[in-house]
């Protein structure tokens, strides 16, 4: 065997031994650092899934700063809101009111210890125990509250007044009754509601009393006073309507006497007669009454209403309208007393006295205003 062909193969064994060691430190070295590499990985998966424990870290809540005075916020704060999707319980009913104390004894008798005559301002008193304090500042409303019916006469005839010279008449004669009401009576109270209330009853303004109607096919205006209780007469002057001229679709303002009720009261000893309007008062006039007394004292009615009235006297001719001999003036309203009624007269200076046969006299434009008024059915109460 050849000695140089066995080193060289000894070296070249050698030689693949040295490579193959070195091969497999490598491989050593590969494997290692995979190793590591890999529990890295898996320490590093480990301390992230502890850390974080599959949670996300909820959102620091921020809380609104406290108010100083330590007031609550005017709004709900927003985040209240998504508790409408939320059923909520129905709270449960507030417990029972506790019973009222009952009142002393003293107290509940003391009422009865006034006087059945005693004034009002007993009533009055608990009001000024409880009245504010004299610089508080009025309540505002107490400017706006009407006067009452007591209060000042002379200040609701001012607004009596100012009303009248709007054209509120309406208005005018509602502060007039007031007024009258707050002083009975009075004279110049009186002869401004008197007349007002002529002016409002004959004219198309508005009041209370009275009531809009279109007419009918078929209407006339006597159909229509019979109907609404009120005189054809006062319908055709308070609408301007001469005869019965009046059209399909016209409107006319019509005094309802189905509902409101005009009355009469005379007195023999004042003289007087007044004219009420659901037993308000409408107008007052100057009468003359019969002599000693003889005008029969009562409660009648209107039975009969006619122009130009004829004069039966008793135990004598008839007078027919015209003759100087006639004493019953312009019209005649007949009482279901028969002889007696209401009329006019040609002798004016008599009116203020007793000095009729026994009827009452009234001049001629007055009572041909009643006669306009009046239906047939007024009541006419005669006192002494």
């Amino acid at each position: 065997m050849d000695t140089s062909d066995k080193f060289g193969l000894s070296q070249d064994i050698y030689r693949m031994r040295r490579e193959k060691s070195r091969s497999g430190c490598l491989l050593m070295v590969v494997v290692l650092g995979a190793a590591a590499l890999a529990a890295a990985l898996a320490a590093g998966w480990w301390w992230w899934n502890k850390a974080d424990d599959g949670v996300e870290p909820a959102a620091p809540l921020e809380l609104p700063e406290a108010p100083v005075e330590g007031d609550l916020p005017a709004e709900p704060v927003p985040e209240a809101a998504p508790a409408e999707a939320v059923p909520v319980p129905a709270p449960l009913p507030p417990p029972p009111p506790p019973a009222p104390m009952p009142q002393p004894e003293p107290e509940a008798a003391a009422p009865a210890a006034a006087p059945v005559d005693s004034p009002a301002p007993e009533a009055e008193a608990p009001a000024e125990t409880v009245a504010p304090p004299a610089d508080a500042a009025p309540a505002p409303v107490a400017e706006e509250l009407p006067a009452p019916s007591g209060g000042d006469a002379d200040a609701l005839m001012a607004q009596a007044r100012e009303k009248q010279s709007v054209g509120d008449l309406a208005g005018a004669r509602g502060a007039g009754l007031e007024a009258l009401a707050a002083r009975p009576g009075d004279p110049e109270i009186e002869a401004f509601l008197s007349k007002l209330d002529m002016d409002l009853l004959f004219s198309p303004n508005p009041m209370p009393e009275k009531m809009e109607y279109t007419v009918q096919s078929g209407d006339f205006l006597g159909k229509i006073a019979a109907t609404y209780n009120t005189p054809v007469l006062l319908i055709a002057k308070a609408n301007g309507v001469r005869g019965d001229n009046i059209r399909l679709g016209q409107k006319l303002v019509i005094l309802d006497g189905r509902n409101h009720v005009f009355a009469v009261r005379v007195s023999k000893s004042r003289n007087d007669l007044v004219l009420t309007l659901d037993g308000k008062f409408f107008k007052r006039y100057r009468v003359s009454t019969g002599t000693n007394a003889g005008t029969p004292a009562g409660v009648f009615k209107i039975v009969d209403k006619i122009e130009h009235p004829t004069w039966f006297p008793s135990g004598g001719r008839s007078i027919p309208y015209g003759d100087p001999g006639n004493l019953l003036g312009t019209h005649w309203l007949a009482l279901d007393r028969p002889g007696y009624g209401l009329h006019g007269t040609w002798e004016p200076e008599s009116i203020g006295s007793q000095s009729s046969a026994g009827c009452v006299r009234l001049l001629n434009e007055e009572i041909e205003e009643l006669y306009t008024i009046l239906p047939k059915g007024t009541v006419v109460t005669i006192v002494e």
